[in-house]
Order: structure tokens, then sequence, then C-alpha cells
């Protein structure tokens, strides 16, 4: 059930919707890593099909139009959001407050063009050898970090949709995680993919403590801001390893 729920709360996979209260939310929490991992799948799957078809200068394309499809660009427009709030220039309450708006500024449009365009030139510099590895590993361990987040960190509200993560969450949760996304590594990249996991899981500790920084906790719109920056941190490394080649 728990993996169901993460599927149908992190991606717009046509699945058979169910009622889904706090607790149910919360207990998708396990299978975050695992739902990233489908995620990966559908786009290396994606690059597999398009490389047959398509110039491989329009792949990188492809695969980012793809990656924000498959979650309906929920974590991009947390990240849009925390950019407007963090860098609004006031207090912690004026920051809370500018990322409920649901307009985006100047922030949170320039943050998502950077973003996209990251992720456009980092799978476009990428080698084929580690390009399949890099698409399945980034949405699963940033997502691991997200339930390191959830987990592990306050929540900045009182309320909202993290809330029920923060209702609900149990140490257990990121144990369960932490298994499901370090084998994903290992599986995949074997010791390098151990790692990446933990350059990306500090990666993720020192962005976690920023935010808290600006905003005494965590929200929903941060929680896919930790995403999205950690699936750059994975991007950069493979980078960075197939240069390195």
């Amino acid at each position: 059930m728990g993996f169901y729920v993460a599927l149908l709360f992190l991606t717009r996979i046509p699945l058979p919707q169910i009622m889904l209260d706090d607790r149910k939310i919360a207990s998708s929490i396990p299978f975050f890593p695992l739902a990233g991992a489908v995620i990966g799948g559908i786009l290396s799957f994606t690059f597999l099909l398009g490389e047959k078809v398509l110039p491989l200068q329009v792949l990188p394309v492809i695969i980012t139009t793809a990656w924000g499809s498959i979650t309906g660009g929920m974590h991009i427009d947390g990240f849009a959001d925390t950019m407007d709030g963090i860098f609004c220039g006031g207090g912690r309450e004026k920051k809370l407050s500018v990322m409920k708006d649901s307009r985006i500024g100047a922030y949170g449009a320039m943050g998502v063009v950077l973003l996209l365009l990251f992720k456009i030139s980092l799978t476009g510099s990428l080698s084929r050898q580690y390009l399949i590895q890099a698409l399945i590993l980034a949405p699963v361990l940033s997502r691991w970090v997200m339930t390191y987040a959830i987990i592990l960190f306050p929540y900045a509200r009182e309320s909202g949709l993290g809330r029920a993560f923060s209702l609900y969450k149990n140490p257990w949760y990121f144990i369960t995680s932490s298994v499901i996304a370090i084998g994903i590594a290992i599986l995949v990249a074997k010791a390098m993919g151990f790692i990446i996991a933990l350059i990306v899981i500090v990666a993720g500790f020192v962005l976690i403590k920023y935010i808290i920084g600006q905003l005494g906790g965590l929200t929903g719109d941060t929680y896919g801001a930790i995403n999205e920056l950690c699936e750059i941190v994975v991007l950069l490394i493979f980078v960075i390893l197939s240069n390195k080649g």
C-alpha cells in the first residue's frame, strides 16, 4: 500500500485513485526512493527509445520534458516557490507568506529556467555509459534525501500538504528508505553508487540546514526544492565521472 501511495503522490502515472488520508500519505515515505526508481526507469526507457529515432542533440530536452511530466512539475513548482520565498529579502514570516502565493516571482522564474538548463546541459554532457545510471539514481537518491528531510527535521507550518508527513513520521521510515536507496545505488553503480549516495546525503544536509536557517523549518515546497537540487547534484557527479573516464 505504501509504495502504491508513493506512486500516486509523487508521480502522475495514470493509476486507479484511492482515498488518501494523512496516515496513508505518511505511509508512503519509506518508498519514496522506490518511486524514484520507477521514474528513473521511465526516463531510461525514454532515452533508449529516443536514441533510435531522434538526433542525440534533442534527447536531453526530451528527457528533461519527460522528467517534469512524470511528476506533473510538482517538485519544480515547490522549487520555484522556495526560491521566491528565500530570496524575497524579508524575515521568516514574510518568506513563508511569499511561498504560499501561487504566483511565480522573478526569483522563482529565474530559478526554474536555470534548473531546466542545468538538467538539459548535464544530461547532454553524459556519456552513454553513465547516462542510464544517472537517470536511475538521480530520482532515487533525491527522494531518499526528501525522506531524510521529512523524518529528521522540523516542519515550519501549522498546516499544509507536508504536515501529513510531520504528523505520522517514524524514524524507521528513514531506515527503510535508506536500505532501499543504498541498495539500488549499489545495484546500479556498485561501490561508486554507495559513494555517490554519501555525497548526496551530505549535500542534502547542507541544503536543509541553509533552508532551516532561512525559514525556521521545512515545508512541502522546500521538500520539492531539496528533491530538484539533489537531482542536479547526482547529475553533476556523473558528469565529473564521465569526464574523468
